[in-house]
């Protein structure tokens, strides 16, 4: 994408070499308006949309309005000239992509905040224009597993954007203005969000880090400990989204998370007084997020842990998981009533939220309690009906919201659908949390709803061929799932959904993966091990090898058993 040169005059007026279509074969200059461009509809002609690498029309999530306004009110807000691209993915940022950020939960953050502060700060200007043309490639091709693409136009674009904004970020490093705290940390966590939109994992996991030692040198996350009424340095909505993202990359091989704010607390604080109930979704969040940070540096630790290692310091991880248990618990009844007596006075966008965090205590609740299980199929297979209650919590969710952003930083559904795909015993409960995930292509800040189901994908994949090799499966055409239609598959019926699914999410063109090995089903998302240095640290691969490394035990023991027979 390069700057639009100065159109030249023309007889019939001037020829618009960036709008519609329509307006092109007329040879008029197009208002290049989001959707429908104004010079089509005020004449009641059909407008036939623009080129495929300009934006496009308003998303079902823009606000409504006329989009003219909005082209107005960017042009009138911001003290530089603009290049078309510029403009127009400013238009998709603020009436697509900060409705979709704001699709789980309401945030001051991008509400306001960043819009805002990209006005008169060039840096986050460019940063935002970045992440707007990356959001739309990735939504116009159905957020597809996330890898680097050099020769994608959108990524280049935003490459170029993005080192605009990195260097006036450097050139402004010396500044006395106490607004640059903000700026620095906007401009980090949208580069965090376009890296990992871009499948750049190193890159973003490098940025969260140093957006967080910001934090922690100005003691901004204190903010979340013990607000108070006066002016703070960095605003608390924005330290609020990297405490969030730091706790979630806990699950990533980073060291997080680094904040540790349960560590700034005493038990009291941690543990609600039940004599206080909560009064707003905001205190329900607040009182949560210690809990969220414990809770995950626990499970992202002993995530299908083999048993030999769990055995090798049990004393210390079972004392590590009665302690996250016991705040845990403490927590549950006083949410409880909150839900039960507030939820009726909560706005539909706060009930939401309400939801989501009854999920979360339904998934990390059953997290917790298997993590020192060292995959042991028989214990495993005591909590499927807890698996089984979690699909159902998550489907009557997504019933209930079926707005479902592509993007967002909060974490929501993936982290328990994941562990329902891949820990679950039942091959009902895992197949159809995997078509949970199918049919919401999406990321929830570090984590990805399709590498997830890459991965369960993989491990279910191996484990029919471990069962059909050793006999736990007669053949591979008995039913042996429904899926949420109600409809039975047999084993060679979920491979090639499987192989299908993996295609369609664009798998298949990623580094060293080929369509004969997608056909035969050796393809692996842990291909990615090579560019991604991080990745060899991610849980999920951890417990992939693991689980992996017990297949391969299995299917050797059924080898021998049949030899000697």
């Amino acid at each position: 994408m390069r700057q639009i040169a100065t159109d030249r005059q023309r007889a019939g007026g001037k020829r618009s070499r960036t709008g519609c279509r329509t307006c092109r074969a007329r040879h008029v200059k197009c208002d290049e308006a989001p959707g429908s461009c104004q010079n089509c509809t005020s004449s009641g002609r059909r407008c036939d949309g623009y080129d495929i690498y300009r934006l496009p029309p308003k998303g079902r999530t823009a606000n409504k309005g006329s989009t003219t306004e909005v082209q107005v009110h960017i042009l009138n807000g911001f003290r530089w000239k603009m290049t078309s691209d510029e403009r127009r993915c400013l238009s998709y940022f603020q009436n697509h992509t900060i409705p979709t950020l704001l699709g789980l939960f309401d945030s001051t953050l991008w509400e306001k905040l960043v819009f805002q502060i990209s006005q008169s700060e060039p840096a986050v200007y460019h940063a935002v224009v970045a992440v707007s043309a990356i959001h739309y490639d990735s939504e116009a091709k159905g957020m597809p597993l996330s890898m680097d693409q050099p020769q994608n136009t959108w990524h280049q674009f935003a490459m170029e954007q993005l080192s605009r904004a990195f260097n006036l970020l450097i050139k402004r490093r010396t500044s006395q203005d106490p607004r640059f705290y903000n700026v620095t940390l906007v401009c980090c966590l949208l580069f965090v969000l376009s890296d990992l939109l871009r499948g750049h994992y190193d890159n973003a996991f490098s940025h969260l880090q140093s957006g967080i030692r910001i934090v922690q040198d100005l003691q901004a996350h204190r903010q979340l400990i013990a607000p108070t009424p006066r002016e703070e340095l960095i605003e608390q909505s924005l330290v609020a989204a990297f405490a969030h993202l730091d706790i979630m990359s806990t699950h990533f091989g980073v060291g997080g998370p680094l904040l540790c704010i349960e560590n700034e607390l005493s038990d009291q604080y941690i543990d609600c007084d039940p004599a206080v109930p909560f009064q707003s979704l905001q205190d329900v969040l607040r009182a949560f997020e210690p809990n969220f940070s414990m809770l995950f540096q626990f499970i992202s630790h002993c995530m299908y842990r083999s048993p030999d290692y769990i055995s090798s310091d049990y004393e210390a991880l079972h004392l590590q998981q009665l302690q996250a248990w016991s705040h845990l618990s403490r927590f549950i009844p006083q949410f409880k009533q909150f839900y039960r007596n507030m939820y009726n006075r909560l706005s539909r966008t706060e009930q939401r939220g309400a939801d989501l965090v009854d999920i979360w205590i339904l998934g990390l609740t059953v997290a917790l309690k298997t993590g020192l299980v060292g995959g042991d199929v028989a214990v495993l297979d005591c909590y499927t009906l807890d698996y089984r209650k979690i699909l159902i919590r998550i489907e009557a969710f997504l019933q209930k919201y079926p707005e479902r952003p592509s993007v967002s930083i909060q974490c929501g559904i993936i982290p328990p659908l994941f562990h329902s795909s891949f820990a679950c015993r039942d091959y009902t409960v895992r197949w159809q949390a995997m078509e949970l995930l199918w049919d919401w292509p999406h990321r929830e800040g570090t984590f990805d709803s399709n590498w997830c189901v890459s991965l369960a994908c993989q491990a279910l994949r191996l484990e029919l061929q471990t069962s059909l090799t050793t006999g736990l499966l007669p053949d591979d055409t008995t039913p042996i799932v429904t899926n949420r239609a109600g409809h039975p598959l047999s084993a060679k019926e979920l491979v090639a959904i499987m192989t299908y699914r993996q295609r369609q999410m664009g798998v298949s063109r990623m580094k060293g993966a080929t369509d004969a090995s997608m056909v035969d089903g050796e393809f692996s998302p842990l291909d990615l091990l090579e560019s991604v240095k991080c990745m060899s640290g991610w849980s999920c691969v951890r417990a992939f090898n693991t689980f992996a490394a017990q297949m391969e035990t299995y299917s050797t023991i059924g080898a021998c058993s049949v030899g000697c027979e």
